[in-house]
Order: structure tokens, then sequence, then C-alpha cells
């Protein structure tokens, strides 16, 4: 399980226990900056999101009620995603969202949501609404994120001593594509065919380079 910072107080938790940490730490800086703005609070929610077969990539994030699920795809497009302009969906059990929605009139506590982008090479996210919170307003940053995974560090298929820096999208299939610096400058593949090792659960997908 990896690690990550809290944004917020600077301290150090895997990420089960981020989830519980927040709980506590961002009412109580909620609460600080509200002090005296009580006419502008408005709500936000804490969701954490994950990779649906790649739990080790997580971000929590703190999100602005009034913003759409299309601002929210933007951020994980812009933080995790992007490569080729890829078609993306939110889904429930009753089915696609739209992205003009509001996240106050979708997002309840403790529901999940699933989001695809690639609908060829598809990576999917597990978002969990964690909770629910009254807050000031903050136009310029609808989405912020709270906490995220450092880089879960990803042994050399080859040589299974260093970390992997290299993934040729070719052989990572059998099982010999996470390469090494030094095992990367002997593999047999085309170096112009290779993608950087990036902290992201689309790593080695597609053309995705971070």
């Amino acid at each position: 399980m990896t690690s990550g910072v809290c944004m917020l107080c600077n301290s150090r938790y895997k990420g089960a226990g981020m989830g519980r940490h927040l709980k506590s730490c961002l009412p109580r800086s909620l609460a600080k900056k509200t002090e005296g703005e009580k006419d502008s609070a408005q709500t936000f929610f804490h969701i954490e999101v994950r990779g649906s077969y790649l739990p080790d990539y997580w971000l929590h994030l703190m999100v602005d009620g009034d913003a759409t699920l299309g601002t929210l795809d933007q951020l994980l497009r812009d933080v995790w995603l992007e490569c080729c302009q890829h078609l993306s969906v939110f889904s429930s059990g009753d089915g696609d969202l739209e992205m003009g929605r509001k996240l106050k009139d979708v997002l309840k506590p403790g529901m999940e949501l699933l989001h695809e982008y690639d609908f060829g090479t598809t990576t999917e996210l597990l978002i969990r609404v964690l909770g629910e919170y009254e807050g000031p307003v903050q136009r310029t940053e609808p989405v912020r994120i709270l906490a995220r995974n450092e880089a879960p560090e990803i042994l050399c298929d080859v040589c299974g001593k260093a970390p992997a820096v290299q993934i040729c999208p070719e052989c990572k299939w059998s099982g010999a594509g996470w390469l090494c610096q030094t095992c990367a400058a002997t593999h047999r593949c085309d170096e112009d065919m290779r993608l950087p090792v990036v902290n992201s659960p689309r790593t080695g997908v597609c053309g995705y380079s971070g």
C-alpha cells in the first residue's frame, strides 16, 4: 500500500489511513477558513479516487458542489489520464451521467461512481464520496487535491533488483516490459516505442507519458 502526504497538515499516511485522517483534518481546516465568513460558505465534497485494478494509485480531492462532472473529469485528465484526447464517462448504478451535471446534484456521502477513460485501452477509476462539508467559496479552485499517493516502486522485470524507469509496450504482456536504466540500454525493442514509468494508473498504456 502506497503512502502520501496530507496537503493540509503535511502528515504522512498510507492510502487507507489517509481517508480516516482527512475525516478529521478537513473539517478542522474548513472551520478555520469559514470563521467569520459564514455568508460565503457552500457545499463541498471529499472524494477518494483510485485505480479500479491498481489501487496503489489514489487521490483525495475536495470538490465544489457547484462544479460539474466535466470539471472533475478535466482534473483527472490533467493529473492522471490525458494522452490522445480519448472520450470518457462517469457512471453509477443508474447508468451514465451527463458531464454538465453539478456535483451537488449527483454526489451523496457513501456513494460510488465509476470513471472510464478511453474506450479502447480503458483506464477505470473508482470514486467514493467520503464526506460532505460546508466551506468558503473558491471559484478559482473548484477541485483541490488534498493528498496523492507517492509513486510506487516497480522493480525491473529483467533483473528484479533496480526500479523500472521505462516500459516496453510490446514486452509488458509477456512479463518483460518493465525496465530499469541498465536493462533498458540492452533491450531488443525499438527505444522510440518505450514509455516512461509515471505516477498514474495509466502508466504504460496507449501513449501516456505523464
